[in-house]
């Protein structure tokens, strides 16, 4: 007997249903919708990978996108991780401090508070600058541009018969144009700019990889995870920009690979023996001084410039990175994630806070990182991430609304 018109999307349909479900007395398994071209999700899945912390995924597709999604959270979001009691968590830095505490098993934090500063300071760059080149290549150019809306499209489309990947691709696609101005991408100057930051880092990295299997060390930390997920999920993946990992970051695409493989134990592939964290009382590394350096002329001035902006009330400005002026909007998120880094560094004992000092000021980092003061982003008190609380994560999000029923 012949199976069904669309017969496989109905089966599509039946897999995503199940894929929400959790098996009967299962109490330790958590849910993640994530999705294979976002870093956030990449981020998040291969830490999980490495601590060995079950979760089935959940595909996003529209309809997660549209309707499950914003009623968990208040918004079209991912990654998003459901507890095995339910409970919603989001935002994956948030998360993965909480998992640090939840399975203590290959930690993933340093000992040492000087070099623990300095994986949050990476982890902030890997998260917050990062993604200026992840939206760049992914979107700047035309193989990219059309292979990507397609393949978004492709995922949105999984499991919803009446729609087509074709059709929604110039909807994909439509929509980029409105991060341009966000991330400073809104001048060709900016972008080339962008071409030059990222083979600098390439370089920067492939020579740290020579000595060193990851970012610290010999153990992967938070910070490889966040740089991992910008740098595998959009430049590696995307045909345009993997050309030019594979060609100027050889080494750089290893460290991915083995990043990507944790927890695999298909053919004893993924790794299980690690080394050592950096000691920094031996020394800093040349290439980590030299990767702090590039944090300093790039991740610095465009986060102190927006903490900046939004203490003086204004939204947009300008700063110069590798010498050319680029204008972004401020967002309120980017100036709380770089506050926390701040008072990282601020409540580190005076001991480690002049071991540290001398390190950031050679690479570039001080005095700029505490020139300005702290600012204070207010919009998030009240907050307690990753865990959502009746279904809004986002302080904007809750803003908006209060404003909005105040108003009634």
């Amino acid at each position: 007997m012949s199976n069904p018109a669309n017969a496989n999307l109905l089966r599509e349909q039946a897999q995503l249903h199940t894929e929400m479900q959790l098996p009967e007395g299962d109490v330790s398994t958590y849910r993640m919708w994530c999705d294979g071209n976002s870093p956030y999700s990449w981020k998040l899945r291969s830490y999980m990978h490495y601590k060995g912390i079950p979760y089935q995924r959940m595909r996003s597709n529209m309809t997660a996108y549209m309707s499950l999604i914003p009623e968990k959270v208040g918004m079209s979001i991912i990654p998003v991780l459901l507890t095995p009691d339910d409970q919603v968590l989001q935002d994956s830095t948030p998360i993965m401090q909480r998992f640090e505490q939840q399975y203590p098993q290959r930690a993933s934090v340093p000992d040492d508070p000087a070099l623990e500063f300095l994986m949050w300071l990476l982890e902030d760059f890997g998260d917050e600058y990062l993604v200026r080149f992840a939206m760049h290549y992914r979107w700047g150019n035309d193989l990219n541009r059309q292979a990507l809306s397609h393949r978004l499209a492709r995922s949105m489309c999984y499991g919803v018969p009446e729609a087509h990947p074709t059709q929604l691709a110039p909807m994909v696609l439509d929509r980029q144009s409105g991060f341009d101005l966000p991330l400073g991408l809104s001048d060709a100057d900016s972008r080339r700019s962008l071409d030059e930051q990222l083979l600098e880092l390439l370089g920067i990295l492939d020579l740290h990889f020579e000595q060193f299997q990851f970012l610290l060390g010999d153990r992967p930390s938070l910070a490889d995870f966040a740089v991992f997920g910008q740098l595998y999920a959009h430049l590696y993946q995307d045909p345009f920009s993997a050309e030019l990992m594979e060609r100027h970051g050889a080494r750089t695409c290893n460290w991915i690979e083995t990043l990507l493989e944790l927890g695999d134990t298909r053919g004893a592939v993924g790794q299980t023996v690690f080394g050592d964290w950096l000691d920094l009382a031996a020394g800093v590394p040349d290439s980590l001084r030299r990767l702090l350096n590039f944090v300093a002329k790039t991740y610095l001035p465009y986060s102190a410039g927006t903490a900046r902006t939004l203490a003086a009330g204004e939204k947009q400005f300008s700063v110069k990175i590798f010498g050319v002026a680029s204008r972004f909007v401020a967002a309120q998120y980017k100036a709380w994630s770089f506050e926390q880094v701040q008072l990282r560094l601020q409540a580190l004992a005076p001991n480690v806070r002049e071991q540290l000092d001398s390190v950031l000021a050679a690479s570039g980092l001080l005095p700029g990182l505490m020139a300005d003061g702290i600012y204070h982003v207010s919009l998030f008190d009240g907050f307690t991430p990753p865990l959502v609380k009746d279904g809004v994560a986002d302080a904007k999000l809750r803003y908006l609304r209060d404003k909005q029923a105040n108003s009634g």
